[in-house]
């Protein structure tokens, strides 16, 4: 069964990744929302909103069928070609796991080059 939304989670096992059913939304399937304007969600917002929707929109699809997908982490959230079959193999990296484990298995730039904390 394929995983999405609040049951996906990102998974490496030996340098490929997968997403697969879990307990919390560590992957989820590339997809900006647009709203009207508010307090929280301003004109440039919707600006930037709609020019980042636009880019992702031109990315060719991935030759292997998989989707463009979200990946998070504690130190932020990666853009990864990643299948949601639900079909990863059990005791491979995650989110859960430390920030340095994380980080080499998803081959992140250190933190600083990467602007950690940055949101």
């Amino acid at each position: 069964m394929a995983c999405t939304g609040s049951t996906c989670v990102w998974v490496v096992v030996r340098g490929q990744g997968q997403c697969d059913d879990g307990a919390s939304a560590t992957c989820v399937a590339c997809s900006l929302l647009e709203a009207d304007a508010s307090d929280f969600h301003d004109q440039s917002l919707i600006e930037a909103t709609r020019k980042i929707k636009r880019i992702l929109a031109a990315i060719p699809e991935d030759s292997r069928g998989r989707q463009l997908s979200f990946l998070h982490t504690n130190m932020g959230t990666l853009l990864a070609w990643l299948s949601h079959d639900g079909k990863a193999s059990r005791g491979g990296v995650t989110a859960d796991d430390d920030d340095a484990t994380v980080a080499k298995a998803l081959k992140l730039k250190t933190a600083a080059a990467a602007g950690a904390g940055r949101r």
